[in-house]
């Protein structure tokens, strides 16, 4: 099993660019801390999220909070590189997710979900001729289907993670704790935030008013306070407030900010942490609009080793410019 992202929206935005998106908006439901992701505003609304590699065994984790009234509002689809979709579809009827490969049913889901309120999905993909689709629901087996999962001859992998909601108000699903990694369940997770805290002497971009912290560590995030750099091989080292690990164990960790360049001019920026000494980080190309660029490792890359709560402790987020 590996961890390839983990979303969760305590910074008080979607974060998911708007090309990936529709009818989505920031709610003050969450199964953890303050915000979820509703998904409303339309029958077909969604959001979709990439993912990484485009695998051949991709899993989510998520919790959700459907409101139904209408059949086939809230689904869960993994989309195909040859554009087809594997999908735990909503039933009205026997109030359950089952499970379609190419708008085919293959198997009836067998555990209830709630008509209100919070459940924990897990929703596990092999694609193959001789493939699978397992779907966990509150940790009790709901499917387990074994056979083709590949409609076409050139189908190799998955590319995003579709979450569909419904219309606005009462048929709105939000969603949390979003996980999504590979190669089995992942179990039931939570996203627990850690916010910027306090500068470091690493502190090379220059603030528009104030500690490098301080421009970015606001709820909801605002662009109108920021670090900005125009030279090469700058970065800022954060720390951030402290971990929780008397509630929670500690599987993966993933940094994230909000980024553009002025101009386009194919510039970059490196997003990661340090930690202990190691710098662990992912470069991603910027454009001239704001967007989301993250770095996950399930993985402390100080040894590397399993994280735990003293290297989260001391962990600081790390971000560097790379320009042309």
């Amino acid at each position: 099993m590996a961890i390839l992202r983990a979303y969760s929206f305590e910074c008080g935005n979607v974060m998911i660019p708007s090309a990936d998106l529709s009818g989505s908006s920031v709610i003050g439901i969450a199964h953890t801390g303050s915000y979820g992701l509703r998904v409303g505003a339309g029958s077909n609304s969604y959001v979709r999220i990439p993912i990484e590699g485009s695998p051949a065994n991709p899993s989510v984790s998520i919790w959700v909070y459907p409101v139904y009234g209408v059949d086939q509002l809230t689904r869960i689809k993994y989309l195909l590189n040859t554009g087809e979709y594997i999908e735990l579809r909503w039933n009205s009827t026997s109030h359950t997710f089952d499970a379609y490969v190419d708008n085919a049913l293959v198997e009836a889901g067998t555990v209830q979900v709630p008509l209100a309120g919070w459940f924990h999905c897990q929703f596990y993909l092999v694609v193959s001729d001789t493939g699978s689709i397992q779907v966990k629901i509150h940790g009790h087996e709901s499917i387990n289907y074994s056979g083709d999962t590949k409609p076409q001859a050139g189908t190799t992998g998955v590319e995003y993670v579709y979450l569909y909601g419904g219309a606005v108000g009462a048929y709105a699903t939000t969603y949390d704790d979003i996980v999504i990694g590979t190669g089995g369940y992942l179990g039931d997770l939570r996203c627990v935030d850690m916010r910027p805290s306090a500068d470091t002497a690493q502190d090379d971009w220059t603030p528009s008013a104030g500690d490098n912290y301080s421009t970015i560590d606001e709820t909801s995030a605002s662009d109108a306070d920021y670090n900005e750099t125009n030279v090469d091989a700058q970065a800022d080292e954060l720390e951030l407030t402290g971990y929780d690990g008397a509630t929670y164990t500690p599987v993966a960790a993933t940094a994230w900010v909000r980024a553009r360049e002025e101009a386009a001019t194919g510039d970059s920026i490196k997003v990661g942490y340090n930690s202990n000494g190691t710098v662990d980080v992912t470069e991603d190309i910027l454009s001239t609009a704001y967007d989301y660029h993250y770095h996950t490792n399930d993985e402390n890359p100080d040894g590397p080793a399993a994280w735990d709560d003293a290297a989260l402790e001391a962990l600081l987020l790390r971000y560097e410019s790379v320009i042309s």
